[in-house]
């Protein structure tokens, strides 16, 4: 049967204005700076957390990752769709990207407890590690059995929670545009800027929210079901969505005033954190997501040749996010706490798996998109 044909989006502003391209850009090199900020953050702090201070965290701070991915995706899942001719075929380049890396990280993760004979130390039964390998390979990424509660920090992969979330993401965009099909560019917009404010609120008030569920309930399971949801993030989502919609009347702008937004970004975020004591990294206050969008995009588009020349087309971001937290586990259960050569040898261990994930498992898959959003001139 032939794939159903999709009903018209909105009209999107993305093509107007301006002339720019938008396959033209420093994604790749952007993400990576992002994967490696979140890798270096944990690795040190599990590993080595009395170095959590001094010049190189201070550089850290000013590069939220986990806020710029899911920024990011907006932007870029959402002309995805917008260039998809189907459903299935958008679900099919979505899976494509994620999941055989997630497999393979999946499997290796499952040699290692074996390997280093973690399993054979503790009790287990043969359907909980079943299940949790289900949830590590699907959307449930946030269960972690007690028996593995044991192995380095306690909770071998907790990076992949950001999988579950962005896979809500692709699901509630499909819906979103499926379900204001007839709106007008300008009432569409309007409905996006009001969705940004709603779950930008469910943001703000997370903890507020997570406690009273956990208070109403006895337990901690509904707060943390709740803040791996998309409801905290989807508003960093949407403001990549608007701004791909407007991409052609705010890159040229970004640009323009590349080195103001760039200063005034990184003078806000440490405002926050120094002047006001904010705890930030994931919990970037929600009015500084705007900025950091327009920081991101000036980033992106302004010397756009230059992620190409220092990646060679290759990237490898993914592969540093989800690899990460197990190596560093494996330091832990190797007793390298405290040690700057564990720290090391970690992301050592992490950027060369990355390459090889890259070149052997996810570049083949993404070979295998339609409509890629690296089509020439795009």
């Amino acid at each position: 049967m032939a794939a159903a044909v999709r009903q018209p989006d909105p009209p999107s502003t993305a093509t107007a204005g301006a002339e720019f391209k938008f396959g033209e850009n420093n994604f790749d090199l952007i993400r990576l700076v992002a994967a490696s900020e979140v890798a270096i953050r944990h690795a040190v702090h599990h590993l080595s957390p009395e170095r959590e201070s001094g010049p190189l965290f201070w550089i850290l701070d000013l590069i939220p990752g986990v806020p710029i991915f899911f920024f990011l995706s907006g932007f870029l899942i959402s002309r995805s769709w917008e260039r998809s001719p189907s459903v299935p075929s958008y679900a099919r380049n979505r899976m494509l990207r994620l999941v055989p890396a997630l497999w393979l990280c999946t499997a290796l993760t499952l040699v290692m407890l074996f390997g280093t004979g973690f399993l054979a130390s503790v009790d287990w039964e043969p359907w909980k590690l079943g299940v949790w390998l289900v949830c590590q390979s699907t959307v449930f990424q946030f269960w972690n059995p007690d028996f593995l509660s044991g192995f380095g920090c306690g909770v071998v992969n907790g990076s992949l929670w950001t999988i579950s979330v962005e896979i809500q993401f692709y699901c509630a965009l499909v819906l979103l545009y499926r379900a204001l099909p007839t709106l007008s560019a300008r009432r569409f917009d309007a409905t996006i800027v009001a969705l940004v404010i709603l779950f930008g609120a469910a943001n703000q008030w997370k903890f507020e929210v997570q406690s009273a569920l956990d208070a109403t309930l006895g337990s901690e399971i509904a707060g943390k079901l709740f803040l791996a949801s998309f409801v905290p993030w989807f508003f960093m989502f949407l403001l990549g969505v608007l701004a791909q919609r407007h991409a052609a009347s705010i890159v040229p702008w970004v640009r323009r005033y590349r080195w103001a937004i760039i200063g005034s970004t990184a003078g806000a975020i440490i405002a926050c954190k120094d002047g006001l004591g904010l705890a930030l990294g994931n919990y970037l206050p929600a009015p500084l997501v705007p900025l950091l969008g327009c920081c991101v995009l000036s980033l992106a588009y302004s010397s756009p040749g230059l992620s190409h020349r220092i990646l060679g087309g290759n990237d490898v971001s993914y592969g540093v996010y989800i690899y990460h937290m197990p190596l560093v586990n494996l330091a832990l259960w190797l007793g390298g706490v405290g040690s700057m050569s564990a720290i090391v040898l970690t992301m050592a261990t992490t950027a060369a798996l990355s390459v090889l994930s890259w070149r052997l498992i996810e570049q083949p898959f993404l070979r295998r998109k339609r409509a890629s959003l690296r089509t020439p001139g795009s």
